[in-house]
């Protein structure tokens, strides 16, 4: 991926294994200023990412938060700040991470519930394809929690983000261009990203907490068909033939 590409949108979703974060952020940039460029279609990648923490900006602001970032490192748990908002997101390789880049025009219209829904319906698509009833809802007690998770029997299983940029559509009409981001748990063991969150919240100073058994994955639903590595593989499978259609 590159963040200079004019060319035609790519004939495949690209999957990748498992990277620092920081170059999995450089890719995101890159995918937003793909679309910014060409100015239609719709770009998708699979990732994973090493172990770590990711933080909104916002939180720099936290009581302690440079403490607390430097006793996760020492942990093995570095502290990122990512593009979007939200909340603490424990990554490692056992979450399927799904970006998407795309242009919607800049009406009264426009809203966040629209572009996420635009973002998640293949995505819910790909879960029913597996047999899993998924829906979008918030989880009290998960971590990063919001309207939008993707949700199955109550218990999350992916959050989900996004960020704009103001430009303008080909045409000359206002636009704007989203990346939009997924994390989706996959491999059964999450005790440990739900721990290290609960950790730095506390050494934060602050009495949030995240219960983990607000969570599911999908490996701990249909066992190891359902791991991170596979299930990474599938989604970027459906993916590229969503985008064939």
């Amino acid at each position: 991926m590159h963040g200079h590409e004019t060319a035609e949108p790519r004939n495949s979703v690209e999957l990748r294994p498992p990277l620092p974060f920081k170059h999995a952020q450089k890719l995101e940039r890159a995918l937003l200023d793909s679309a910014v460029q060409r100015g239609a279609g719709c770009d998708w990648s699979v990732w994973r990412t090493q172990q770590a923490l990711i933080a909104p900006s916002l939180t720099t602001r936290a009581k302690g938060f440079q403490n607390a970032a430097h006793e996760m490192l020492r942990c093995g748990w570095p502290v990122y700040i990512r593009d979007t908002g939200g909340d603490i997101t424990p990554q490692w390789p056992g979450v399927v991470n799904v970006s998407s880049a795309f242009l919607v025009e800049r009406t009264t219209e426009i809203s966040i519930r629209a572009t996420y829904e635009r973002f998640c319906a293949p995505l819910l698509a790909f879960f029913s394809s597996l047999g899993f009833d998924a829906y979008l809802s918030s989880v009290q007690g998960a971590f990063c929690d919001g309207e939008f998770n993707i949700v199955i029997g109550g218990r999350k299983l992916a959050g989900t983000a996004q960020r704009w940029r103001m430009t303008r559509l080909p045409d000359g009409r206002n636009g704007v261009a989203v990346l939009a981001h997924a994390a989706i748990l996959a491999d059964v063991d999450i005790a440990a990203g739900i721990e290290a969150t609960n950790r730095f919240y506390a050494l934060c100073g602050t009495d949030r907490k995240v219960d983990a058994a607000q969570h599911v994955s999908t490996a701990g639903l249909c066992g190891p068909d359902l791991a991170a590595a596979p299930l990474a593989a599938r989604l970027a499978h459906f993916l590229d033939r969503e985008r064939a259609v």
